[in-house]
């Protein structure tokens, strides 16, 4: 039998909240509201030229019968805009309470490309595995604009969780 997978989000206090998100689609929205419930009320909390999104703290979720996940790739594969950067980090075991400001977790542009090679972890390993139901390590992302972006909706970003079944 092979796995089933699904994106996973948390918000929230800290120890925060966790919810399936589902496979593909628009399953969350960067807003200055921390929240995964819905992605239709981003318009009531906009991100404006110069602030921040609150980080997203999503991660990769296996369920069923499996023998191993691994190799774990993450990077965003459509979406851009000028004055919008979008910051990452791959290898957070732990969850903490989103914020606004300049995340001191996600520091590095996202990867536009296949990385190759594995840069997310499982329990806090680049060469982590699965062997049973479980999550990957959190993948933290956050939406940062200067004040040259523009008003309005931006594109759609699709991002890509690739891993090994074997």
């Amino acid at each position: 039998m092979a796995a089933t997978w699904n994106w996973s989000g948390t918000y929230g206090e800290t120890p925060g909240t966790t919810a399936d998100l589902g496979v593909s689609g628009n399953l969350f929205n960067f807003k200055t509201l921390d929240s995964m419930t819905g992605t239709a009320d981003y318009t009531s909390y906009p991100i404006t030229a110069g602030n921040d999104s609150y980080e997203v703290y999503l991660r990769g979720h296996w369920t069923d019968t499996f023998n191993k996940i691994e190799n774990l790739q993450f990077w965003k594969s459509a979406g851009s805009d000028s004055g919008i950067t979008i910051k990452w980090d791959g290898d957070s075991n732990a969850y903490a309470t989103p914020v606004t400001t300049n995340s001191s977790v996600a520091t590095t542009n996202v990867p536009t490309a296949d990385p190759g090679t594995a840069n997310v972890s499982i329990d806090s390993n680049l060469a982590g595995s699965l062997t049973a139901a479980g999550f990957s390590d959190y993948i933290v992302l956050q939406m940062q604009t200067t004040t040259a972006a523009a008003a309005g909706d931006t594109s759609t970003y699709t991002f890509v969780l690739q891993y090994d079944e074997n």
